[in-house]
């Protein structure tokens, strides 16, 4: 049926075809709206995660199909879209804060003209809809910092610290690479990357955010022995995090004084690597070898044998 109120979002017959490829029957242009969405980039966004420009080549073809829905809701009924068409787009001027050049999805999709879909058509066409989430799993997350597998063995490295490397303050996050699946992509009011204008979300067994996951454990059923688990976990690493920054300020602090001519940002970049177990080692190692030069002897020093005797006319 064709609604004459919204004139916009006729596809064309290249869209059309690919369309078809998707629906049960041959849709006329008529019938059909379609419109563009960028579902994510290589930007770092506010969760302090970005994609490889890698990873956003697999997903513009796991996206081919996938349905477009409301907040991430699992419900049929919120279904109102899907991706025909999914493709990498880079813009050689822009560059995001990793040093990369700005790749993002860019996706296609089409949605029936009814009366049921009118207000969303309009929304869509005056900007009101506009910011969109995707619900992705990948295989890789590593550390921009490090490179450690965040899922096997974790770093020290806190997101969205600053830390040097390659001589220059870059801002720790996670690398998330090797997708696996795309499950969908939702319509949402807070986008995570403000420059695509969009936002990210996983399910419950793929959130990385503590917070996040003592939220998703407290709202499940039978979960709240699972959040307060989880709770104490973020607790212990805090602790952790605490414990193992006075480790290295207790490694530079007497590694420095031991040996006065380390170059003091080549330290701090060793002592990143180092996991808990070899910081305590390295620190221990260097404090034992400062003690062996303190305290500072002074060049003039009193000689206890020496005989003040002849020095007592000079008292007064």
């Amino acid at each position: 049926m064709q609604n004459n109120h919204i004139s916009g979002g006729v596809p064309t017959d290249e869209q059309l075809e690919k369309i078809n490829k998707l629906s049960r029957r041959p849709l006329t242009a008529d019938e059909t709206y379609v419109f563009s969405v960028v579902l994510c980039d290589n930007e770092i966004d506010r969760d302090n995660e970005r994609f490889t420009i890698g990873a956003l080549q697999t997903l513009s073809k796991l996206y081919i199909g996938k349905t477009g829905i409301f907040d991430h809701s699992m419900q049929g009924r919120d279904q109102c879209a899907r991706i025909f068409d999914c493709r990498v787009e880079s813009d050689s001027t822009q560059k995001t804060a990793a040093g990369e050049t700005y790749h993002c999805l860019k996706a296609s999709a089409y949605m029936p003209r009814t009366e049921a879909n009118r207000d969303l058509m309009l929304e869509i066409d005056a900007g009101i809809k506009k910011e969109v989430s995707v619900g992705c799993a990948t295989a890789g997350r590593t550390c921009s910092i490090c490179g450690a597998d965040l899922r096997r063995s974790p770093c020290g490295h806190i997101a969205g610290r600053m830390y040097k490397k390659g001589g220059a303050n870059v801002k720790c996050h996670a690398v998330l690479s090797e997708p696996t699946d795309a499950y969908e992509w939702s319509f949402v009011a807070v986008p995570a990357q403000p420059r695509a204008g969009v936002t990210k979300a996983f399910g419950f067994a793929d959130v990385t955010d503590i917070d996040g996951l003592i939220k998703s454990a407290e709202g499940a059923e039978n979960g709240i022995a699972a959040a307060t688990m989880l709770r104490e976990l973020k607790l212990r690493a805090e602790e952790g995090a605490l414990y193992r920054e006075e480790l290295c300020n207790r490694a530079k602090r007497f590694a420095l004084l031991s040996q006065p001519a380390l170059d003091e940002s080549a330290l701090d970049m060793a002592l990143q690597f180092m996991d808990v177990n070899q910081l305590k080692s390295y620190a221990d190692s260097c404090e034992k070898a400062a003690s062996a030069t303190l305290p500072i002897k002074p060049q003039l020093t009193p000689n206890k044998q020496a005989n003040h005797t002849l020095d007592t006319s000079y008292i007064i």
